[in-house]
């Protein structure tokens, strides 16, 4: 319907301007330099437009989010607003800090020998193994990491006093073929050190289990002392520091459980974006939320805010549920469970969807007031409260949301007023179009309108000047323009039963012209009104179609020396 007002707008005004240049643009007399002519009084009148749009021509086009469409085996129109936005993604909230671990190796009283060993002798090996926990995401009990990136270094400083060997195994940490990361630590003197790395851990695997606990990284180290004569004290100890950098993923294997709010989600209904005043009503909206969802771990939607708002008339609706909301259907004050993918080796998005229409909330409140924007102001609930710890999350991992506000051109507009602004220059008559300033200056606008679009419009222009002094407008105070008149309607099924004739005129007369002319801003005010009874729903087809004829009426004198 906005675009009924744009389609108005640019016809009203090409019309005037082009009235205009025609009536001081048809004479050529720069070959004549020193003839006499008494001024003339031309009239003319000048057919301008014959042509036939249906509703689709006159409401499609310059809205990004807006589509109008049929759909099988229903005439009516359908309107939907759609927008796609980008809720959550895994490579952004989820990252691995560096990790660094650090712990001695030192035996136990029962493992000391009772006195020096003879140089030469060996004892062990001692196996023990030493862990930490690895914090990596707040709140989450991570099982498994598959790392795309990072690196591993490790240092072990021997301050025994004799010589030591050691296996050192890593069960947090799995090659590509899941085999668990081995060093051998050759035999290395009091006081050195010995270091190795892995520098690059793509492919490799974190194993953060220990049992029943989570985010666990462990060491297991075998060793050898071999003596050099030396005594064997709880006090000797191997220094063992490692440390992982530079980690990144492909996925994650656990329990992730957090809430966190979401980015505001901000809709425009770009067709309302110009209402000032609005009394109607749409049958059957419905407001469906889609959700493509790659993670493979529950997630919930809450709502906090979901609230429409005419930016124009300050008015603002929230959405809330009413009844008992039937399976499906969007949940304002509970969390909304989202489908989710059900194993790593899936490729698709999973996706789901859920709905509010005018069963299962308070939709047509929510719409009648002629929104230009929706606010969501929402939270995701990460997780839940079982003891899964198998789900995961791709880095590649995002949801996203499509919203969709559908609803059949079906109901009825008791008011619905739009108002745009443009600038205007309209030229000077004696100095752009040699027009004798008289009053003989005459403009009329003809249309004849076939309309079978259940729908009456009617125009006013208001002229302003830089300090938004009203100058004079097309009509007086207590009228306006019906420039588009009803189809007729059958009272019983609110459809075009046959289309309607109506002729409408503009007329500008010299002194309403020389406050146009000095007026720098025109308000176009639409409003807007369905046919048939009071309030009766009316149904707009794809058969419906508008068909224009207009002419221009231009009456003036012209001083023929001056040009």
């Amino acid at each position: 319907m906005y675009k009924v007002m744009v389609r108005t707008k640019f016809l009203i005004g090409s019309l005037l301007v082009a009235g205009l240049v025609m009536l001081g643009g048809c004479y050529d007399f720069s070959q004549f330099d020193n003839i006499k002519v008494e001024p003339t009084s031309p009239q003319m009148v000048v057919p301008a437009v014959n042509s036939t749009i249906s509703f689709s021509d006159v409401v499609e086009g310059e809205d990004a989010n807006t589509i109008i469409f049929t759909k099988p085996g229903d005439t009516r129109f359908f309107i939907a607003f759609r927008d796609t936005l980008d809720l959550f993604d895994a490579a952004t909230r989820y990252s691995f800090p560096d990790f660094n671990f650090s712990k001695v190796y030192q035996l136990d009283a029962s493992e000391v020998p009772g006195g020096i060993l003879p140089s030469g002798d060996s004892l062990g090996p001692i196996t023990k193994e030493l862990s930490e926990t690895y914090n990596s995401i707040a709140g989450a009990e991570v099982k498994t990491v598959k790392l795309t990136a990072g690196s591993l270094n490790i240092s072990v400083v021997n301050h025994f006093q004799n010589d030591i060997k050691a296996e050192i195994k890593f069960p947090s940490v799995l090659d590509a073929q899941g085999d668990t990361l081995v060093f051998i630590m050759d035999r290395t003197l009091p006081s050195q050190t010995y270091t190795n790395q892995i520098s690059s851990l793509a492919n490799y695997t974190l194993n953060l289990t220990d049992g029943t606990l989570y985010n666990t990284f462990r060491v297991e180290v075998k060793l050898t002392i071999h003596s050099l004569g030396n005594p064997i004290t709880t006090t000797d100890y191997a220094d063992i520091q490692l440390s992982l950098s530079g980690l990144d993923f492909e996925y994650i294997v656990g329990k992730l459980n957090e809430t966190f709010p979401l980015n505001d989600i901000k809709l425009n209904l770009d067709a309302f974006s110009s209402a000032f005043e609005a009394d109607f009503s749409l049958a059957e909206p419905k407001l469906t939320m889609k959700f493509e969802n790659a993670f493979g771990i529950p997630l919930g939607f809450d709502i906090n805010t979901f609230k429409s708002t005419n930016s124009n008339t300050g008015q603002q609706v929230n959405l809330v549920n009413e009844g008992v909301p039937p399976a499906g259907s969007l949940l304002v004050t509970q969390t909304n469970g989202i489908d989710y993918q059900a194993s790593l080796t899936q490729q698709q998005p999973q996706y789901d969807s859920m709905y509010v229409d005018h069963q299962n909330s308070n939709l047509e409140d929510f719409l009648a007031i002629a929104p230009d924007s929706i606010l969501v102001q929402s939270s995701l609930v990460v997780g839940d409260a079982s003891d899964n710890h198998n789900y995961f999350v791709k880095k590649s991992s995002t949801l996203k949301m499509i919203n969709e506000i559908e609803f059949p051109l079906v109901g009825w507009i008791e008011n619905l007023v739009i108002r745009d602004t443009v600038e205007v220059d309209l030229p000077n008559l004696e100095e752009d179009l040699n027009l004798v300033n008289d009053n003989s200056l005459k403009i009329r606008l003809k249309l004849k309108l076939i309309n079978s679009i259940p729908l009456n419009v009617y125009f006013q222009g208001l002229f302003y000047d830089d300090a938004d002094t009203l100058l004079t407008q097309l009509y007086d105070d207590a009228s306006e323009l019906l420039l588009v008149k009803s189809s007729q309607i059958n009272p019983t099924t609110g459809k075009t039963s046959a289309p309607t004739t109506h002729y409408a005129y503009i007329d500008i007369d010299k002194s309403k012209y020389d406050m146009m002319e000095i007026a720098t801003k025109m308000v176009l005010e639409v409003r807007m009104q369905t046919g048939g009874s009071t309030q009766q729903n009316v149904v707009v087809e794809s058969t419906n179609t508008l068909q224009a004829m207009l002419s221009v009426e231009l009456e003036g004198t012209v001083d023929l020396n001056d040009l």
